[in-house]
């Protein structure tokens, strides 16, 4: 057995990592992409099922999975707590537009997993 480290557990040094104008410019699209999906809310209220009610669900799942990217790059380490409650979000609406996908079975196992994870821990 080799005492050396696993390279998969190894810190990379701070150059190698991701730069912090880099960062923005990822936030920055990702902020103009969010406004653009508030702007294409439909306007008035839509019954369930219809197309309305689809289209806004398709647009409340974008939101969601902008928010997770948001929160994966937003700082220097990733809240896993954070991270894994907009993954939940993300699969708690996306089980209503992919019906039958078992969608609301991985939305479940998240939720029960946040329960047994560290709740101040965080990903370097």
């Amino acid at each position: 057995m080799s005492n050396e480290a696993d390279p998969e557990d190894r810190r990379t040094p701070r150059e190698s990592r991701l730069k912090q104008e880099h960062r923005e410019s990822i936030l920055s699209a990702l902020k103009e992409v969010h406004d653009r999906v508030y702007a294409a809310q439909p306007e008035g209220a839509s019954p369930k099922l219809s197309q309305g009610w689809v289209d806004r669900r398709r647009l409340l799942l974008v939101d969601l999975a902008l928010h997770l990217c948001e929160e994966a790059v937003k700082g220097e380490t990733v809240g896993t707590r954070e991270l894994a409650e907009k993954v939940h979000s993300v699969l708690f609406v996306a089980k209503e537009l992919a019906p039958g996908h078992a969608l609301e079975k991985a939305a479940e196992l998240v939720l029960e997993a946040l329960g047994e994870g560290d709740p101040d821990a965080h990903v370097d």
